[in-house]
């Protein structure tokens, strides 16, 4: 469909360029230069068909604009020779000012602005470009709320016609390269794709806290009718909030992979290092970031030890104290608006300011386990292959000791890399002793 929409776009570049002196530049038989009809289920025809939905933009100038601006985008990975006529053109002094475009600073060749796509399709017609202006090329286009396009702001150009435009590299992933996208780790997107290969089999935690996960799986399950449902959008914010708090090692990272899991969603921790600054507005600055980037992406955003960024406000008694204010009221908005799920997580409820706590559906507390649940643990932890000599030693230290689950997979894993390197088909009560005292030790505890 693409390789048919560029051959569609080379006949029209050549038939506007050759137009260009004469009289005849105006309006124009649109529904004979209407792009190719597109066949079977594809990424590419998904988005007009998206823009169908999302606009009543449907006319001719209109679905041709829409065309022209991707394929634009597209051509300097696809075929970079689209735009060669252009070049030509302006090399022989034609149509500086109709034309748009530029002359790339780091890549040979015609850089196209909006400007060229008007001339295409609008020609000298005054109504038909104050249509296009109003319609395709609005800030209000999905083209353009999607993150579609990257525009190049220039604050040395007031006219946005005349600013050159690409395809954002979220969308390149899905166009060219027919792959989901990922961003890597930066300081423009502070966060890391966080995922498990563990299952909700492998989660033991308390019944009510298995209940309150339960409720955030069925909002995924459920979130596109959601959003559809009038009645719901007229009384609730948009997206989901939890907050999950409760001792480190208790299960609140791996709950939040879990849920992306059965969900099929990336989830991606935020490394608040990289957020909070001690610089007046940086925080904000960063945060945004992390949000517009994940906007309308159906990701998981995990703020894992959340205190540092939605602690508690003060009262004012300085200027700083002030600003730090304003930071907790701008997260408290972005979070609001966004329209995807956040998960907050603390080691303590009461260090979240209680303007977030009001506004989460979810707070899912995660507890030390119990005797019975460590039991339960350890009994999953050492089976199959790795199983335990001694059995009731594994029995009494679950009930005597207070071990969270990520201290007991610890046990396991020193467990099992000592039976790999004595060559041992079972772990003995030697090495799972020494195991547990290792874990004890970093407690303050002794066996």
């Amino acid at each position: 469909m693409i390789k048919a929409d560029i051959e569609w776009a080379r006949e029209l570049i050549s038939k506007r360029l050759e137009e260009l002196n004469s009289t005849s530049s105006g309006p124009w038989a649109m529904e004979n230069h209407l792009p190719p009809a597109w066949e079977g289920d594809t990424p590419y025809g998904d988005l007009f068909e998206l823009f169908r939905q999302e606009t009543d933009l449907d006319d001719a100038p209109s679905l041709i604009a829409e065309r022209l601006i991707l394929i634009f985008a597209l051509s300097p990975y696809l075929a970079p020779s689209l735009l060669e006529p252009f070049t030509k053109a302006l090399q022989t002094g034609q149509g500086l000012d109709t034309l748009g475009g530029i002359q790339s600073e780091t890549q040979f060749g015609f850089m196209p602005t909006l400007q060229t796509v008007l001339f295409i399709v609008a020609g000298n017609d005054v109504d038909l470009r104050k249509k296009l202006l109003s319609g395709v090329f609005h800030e209000a286009h999905p083209l353009w709320t999607m993150g579609i396009i990257d525009v190049h702001h220039d604050p040395r150009t007031k006219n946005p016609l005349l600013i050159p435009f690409e395809l954002n590299e979220e969308f390149y992933n899905i166009l060219v390269l027919d792959q989901p996208y990922k961003p890597q780790f930066s300081r423009t997107f502070p966060a890391q794709l966080v995922q498990t290969r563990e299952d909700w089999d492998d989660m033991v935690v308390p019944s009510d806290t298995r209940v309150a996960l339960e409720e955030i799986n069925i909002w995924l399950k459920e979130r596109e009718r959601i959003a559809k449902d009038e009645v719901i959008n007229r009384k609730a914010k948009r997206g989901y909030r939890a907050l999950f708090y409760g001792p480190s090692g208790t299960g609140k990272t791996m709950a939040a992979c879990l849920l992306g899991k059965e969900a099929g969603l990336p989830v991606y921790r935020v490394d608040l290092s990289m957020v909070v600054s001690k610089y007046i507005g940086e925080t904000e600055k960063n945060l945004s970031l992390i949000f517009e980037k994940a906007e309308n992406k159906e990701w998981i955003l995990f703020f894992d030890e959340a205190d540092a960024l939605f602690g508690k406000r003060t009262q004012v008694s300085t200027s700083n104290d002030r600003y730090a204010n304003q930071e907790v009221s701008f997260l408290l908005q972005r979070i609001e608006d966004f329209n995807g799920l956040v998960i907050l997580s603390s080691n303590f409820k009461a260090n979240i300011d209680s303007a977030f706590t009001r506004r989460f559906q979810s707070i899912v507390k995660f507890t030390i386990p119990n005797k019975t649940l460590r039991l339960e643990l350890f009994r999953r932890a050492f089976e199959k292959k790795y199983l335990l000599e001694d059995l009731q030693l594994m029995e009494n230290v679950a009930n005597k000791y207070e071990l969270s689950g990520a201290e007991i997979n610890n046990v396991f894993q020193y467990c099992a890399m000592m039976c790999l390197h004595k060559g041992l088909k079972k772990v003995s009560s030697e090495i799972f002793s020494q195991g547990v005292i290792k874990e004890l030790r970093k407690k303050g505890k002794a066996l």
